[in-house]
């Protein structure tokens, strides 16, 4: 199963402080985290593979946000894409 990229497209103009940013940015890694997580434990079951789906869908919503785009480095924005690539592989091969 992969996920629909089209479904994760987010246009969101708030403005954010430094520290929200910060803080959405912590939470990408959070995603990153996970999906890295499980696959390094090859878990599977539907609430896992829900899981993955979720964050998939997470990160590639960040890596539309303005302020993601703006504030994020380039080595996070990479974070984010590979995982969600990590996870979209996991998917279709599980």
């Amino acid at each position: 199963m992969t996920v629909d990229p089209s479904i994760a497209i987010v246009i969101d103009s708030t403005l954010r402080s430094p520290e929200q940013i910060a803080q959405d940015i912590k939470a990408s890694y959070d995603s990153v985290n996970l999906i890295n997580q499980i696959i390094a434990d090859d878990q599977h079951s539907d609430e896992v593979h829900n899981t993955v789906i979720r964050n998939v869908i997470h990160l590639r919503s960040c890596l539309t946000l303005e302020h993601i785009i703006e504030k994020a480095t380039t080595e996070d924005k990479i974070a984010f894409a590979d995982a969600a690539t990590l996870g979209d592989t996991f998917l279709i091969n599980n």
